[in-house]
């Protein structure tokens, strides 16, 4: 045998042992045949497949079972530990893949005589939306992610997967408990309500919903604004640093993921968003969460004018009566632009009108680019709109979330100064007056 037959040889029986393996790994999965399927049907998906079963006695099922729970078929819909014709004994169905002989099994009560193939029949109810997507998609394009908002599924679909997207639907909406009805987002959240194009890809045409998060419901129409699942977390984080008394000022509030729970909590809360149907909903959950209309005032206009108008009305009044033990918290929570609204706070008070121990924390939401890195990315961001913050004033920069490739959502906390909030002008005669009392001090010093 020469040495080149003897490498064909091998090459064949490797390549014949790859597709065997990848045959039997395969057995329990979607037929292939519904690669690329694109109109819905159910009976392509019902294929037989020959399973290998073990029969034992019921007196041995209890110890059976502690090693057999390994290798019986795991599918939805399918009992794969049955009773047998025979009353006296019971079937355990294995899976192919994972079951090669008895002698494996290392159990004294069951030889070959236990053993038996028998042909079984699954389909399309028999796996999740995973499994049967990775079977029908492109296998280059498969769909990433999806988010669910109370009863509606949430998709971005990559171009190449627009074709198969009535298949998308309809799989996720038959397999996720809950769902009526599948959106896909044709377009970005760019306009000054923060919603989106979509289209409605199976289901109800009707998308109102209800959420619950950190202990509060919110209702909500996904037509008509913007939430995010993937917030929850980010969310909590906030709301941990709040307590009973403290002060929020939500400047982009939404239908109130910050503003609902901390006013359950029993802090004070402004909460503003320029969406009108943002703050009709905020209206209906707050009435929905029994939240006091002293403990939550809505307002419908621009952050700016927000900030200038009814923050400043508002937090000159508090000020001079909130205690050192309580703070002020500022939510911006509008990422691709809430780094502008910043520069409002600035000049924004009299020295006089405010106290010292009551300055508030400002918790800013941005895009960081990554392209060449992430500090690279934050330094931009951190030179042209936080120049005039010092490293003293950052409590914490918080990596929220991934949104886009080479694109961060990326939260900064930090401590307002008052020589900031306040005017230069009063800032200089502040700065005179201590002068002139110094002065004063130490002339009568002299006299005396």
């Amino acid at each position: 045998m020469n040495l080149t037959f003897r490498q064909s040889l091998r090459h064949f029986i490797s390549k014949y042992y790859i597709q065997s393996n990848k045959s039997i790994m395969n057995t329990l999965l979607p037929p292939d045949e519904v690669r690329g399927m694109k109109v819905f049907k159910i009976d392509k998906f019902t294929k037989p497949v020959t399973v290998p079963v073990i029969v034992i006695n019921k007196n041995f099922v209890e110890s059976a079972n502690k090693v057999l729970k390994n290798y019986i078929i795991k599918l939805n819909n399918f009992k794969p530990i049955r009773n047998a014709s025979n009353d006296s004994e019971c079937v355990f169905y294995l899976d192919p893949a994972k079951f090669s002989s008895c002698e494996d099994l290392n159990l004294t009560f069951i030889s070959t005589e236990n053993l038996k193939y028998v042909q079984i029949e699954v389909g399309y109810n028999n796996w999740n939306h995973d499994e049967i997507l990775k079977a029908v998609l492109p296998e280059k394009s498969m769909l990433s992610s999806y988010s669910k908002i109370g009863s509606i599924i949430h998709v971005n679909l990559k171009p190449e997967l627009l074709d198969y997207k009535d298949i998308i639907g309809r799989v996720l909406s038959d397999k996720l408990k809950g769902c009526k009805s599948v959106v896909n987002k044709i377009d970005n959240i760019n306009n000054v309500y923060r919603n989106f194009e979509y289209e409605i890809i199976y289901g109800s045409s009707d998308l109102k919903t209800t959420i619950k998060e950190n202990k509060c419901l919110f209702d909500l129409d996904f037509s008509e604004v913007y939430w995010n699942p993937r917030l929850c977390t980010e969310h909590e984080r906030i709301l941990q640093k709040l307590k009973s008394g403290d002060i929020l000022y939500d400047v982009f509030a939404g239908i109130g993921p910050f503003s609902i729970p901390a006013a359950k909590l029993g802090c004070i809360v402004l909460a503003n968003d320029l969406n009108p149907n943002s703050c009709k909903w905020l209206e209906i959950n707050k009435k929905k969460n029994r939240i006091k209309d002293e403990l939550l005032t809505i307002i419908n206009k621009d952050g700016s004018k927000f900030i200038q108008e009814d923050l400043k009305t508002h937090y000159i009044s508090w000020s001079k009566t909130i205690t050192s033990e309580n703070k002020i918290h500022v939510t911006m929570n509008l990422p691709a632009i809430a780094v502008d609204f910043v520069k409002y706070f600035s000049n924004l008070f009299e020295w006089e009108e405010i106290s010292d121990h009551s300055l508030p924390i400002l918790h800013v939401y941005t895009f960081v680019k990554t392209d060449k890195n992430y500090e690279e990315g934050l330094k931009s961001i951190m030179e042209e709109y936080f120049s005039n913050i010092k490293d003293d004033d950052i409590q914490e920069i918080i990596r929220v979330r991934n949104v886009a490739p080479n694109k961060e959502m990326v939260r900064i906390t930090f401590q307002m100064r008052k020589d900031i909030m306040c005017k230069s002008e009063s800032i200089k005669k502040r700065k005179l007056n201590e002068i002139n009392i110094e002065d004063s001090v130490k002339k009568s010093k002299e006299d005396s």
